[in-house]
């Protein structure tokens, strides 16, 4: 075969497969749906209807959770800590023993005390009676007198070293600090024990400048914490700073919660105060906006087909909005507005 011959084989083998290619081809096109192309595909539309309900401005902010009283409990004296009677997670009410300390020091110092206040109390009664016969000076008379209550005044230090050997809680609370162990040496004002007033808790939010006359004293807010996500707790406004930070432009709120058991200062805490209701107000799933454009527009589902409609709307909460126009009640929307979703045939 001459070279030629054989570049026209070549040709027409080539020609033939190209030629097979398109045929299959077209054969699958117009499985696919015909000549032209394939068909496109349908986008379901399930309608949801536009109905009432409850809908509510608020502000939403984030804070900690803070006991309302912390307090140092403090020893009044100086004793070697024999006892502990309280330990961190303990409740504990006013007046409560937390620690004792080793009292045999502090006994044999009241002792004395009684013993050197009976010998001036002696002495002074003898030095009185010779005074009032003018027997002895006014100088040795005003001796005698400061003696006593000199003497005195150790005796109740020492009645008072004795009965602060039992350390007792200030307030009533929950231990949340223990500083000491059995066998330290204790002294006067150190510390041993914090104790936390968990009921009610305090939180503490910044409100925007513009939002704070929509708040007052005694207005009830919602409270959750990450601890407990499918639980809410109650809580109220309890005072409201009449300055305004003039860095941040806000202004700082108190309110209040009760523990319930539940909630531990320095929990990380959603505050939602409402600050606007609006009772059986027509409402529409936010995923029904249409994202694609600038105004606020959703598709209406009637007699089969969609329409592209404007909205106008008021407060948004969680996945719903409130409605003011452009809808009624009882109307089907498309509850997802597809990006590719156009006015039609549904």
């Amino acid at each position: 075969m001459t070279t030629r011959q054989y570049a026209l084989s070549i040709g027409s083998v080539l020609l033939l497969a190209l030629g097979c290619g398109e045929e299959e081809e077209s054969a699958q096109g117009f499985q696919r749906g015909g000549w032209g192309g394939r068909e496109a595909a349908a986008i379901p539309v399930k309608g949801e209807q536009v109905t009432r309900g409850d809908m509510n401005a608020y502000i939403e902010t984030y804070s900690r959770l803070e006991a309302e009283r912390r307090v140092s409990v403090l020893a009044r004296t100086t004793g070697l800590l024999e006892e502990l009677a309280a330990e961190e997670g303990d409740l504990v009410r006013q007046g409560q023993v937390m620690v004792r300390l080793n009292k045999d020091e502090l006994s044999l110092n009241l002792r004395q005390a009684e013993e050197a206040f009976a010998d001036a109390s002696t002495n002074y009664e003898r030095i009185k009676a010779l005074h009032e016969r003018s027997m002895v000076s006014q100088s040795e008379y005003d001796t005698a007198h400061l003696r006593l209550d000199n003497a005195k005044i150790s005796l109740e230090e020492a009645q008072l070293n004795l009965a602060y050997a039992d350390v007792t809680a200030p307030i009533a609370g929950v231990v949340t600090q223990r500083l000491v162990e059995v066998g330290d040496l204790v002294r006067g004002n150190q510390e041993v024990f914090v104790i936390a007033d968990r009921d009610p808790l305090l939180v503490r939010i910044f409100a925007p400048e513009q939002r704070m006359y929509q708040l007052h004293p005694g207005q009830e807010a919602t409270i959750a914490v990450e601890a407990l996500p499918d639980t809410s707790f109650r809580g109220r406004i309890r005072m409201i700073s009449p300055e305004v930070d003039p860095a941040s432009g806000t202004v700082k709120v108190t309110l209040e919660v009760a523990s319930d058991g539940l909630l531990k200062p320095g929990m990380f805490a959603t505050v939602r105060i409402i600050t606007e209701r609006r009772p059986q107000t027509l409402i529409i799933p936010k995923k029904a906006l249409i994202l694609e454009t600038d105004e606020d527009d959703v598709f209406l589902i009637e007699n089969s087909t969609v329409r592209r409609v404007a909205v106008e709307l008021g407060f948004v909460e969680g996945d719903k909005v409130e409605l003011f126009s452009g809808l009624k009640e009882g109307d089907q929307v498309e509850p997802i507005a597809h990006e590719g979703l156009k006015d039609g045939p549904a």
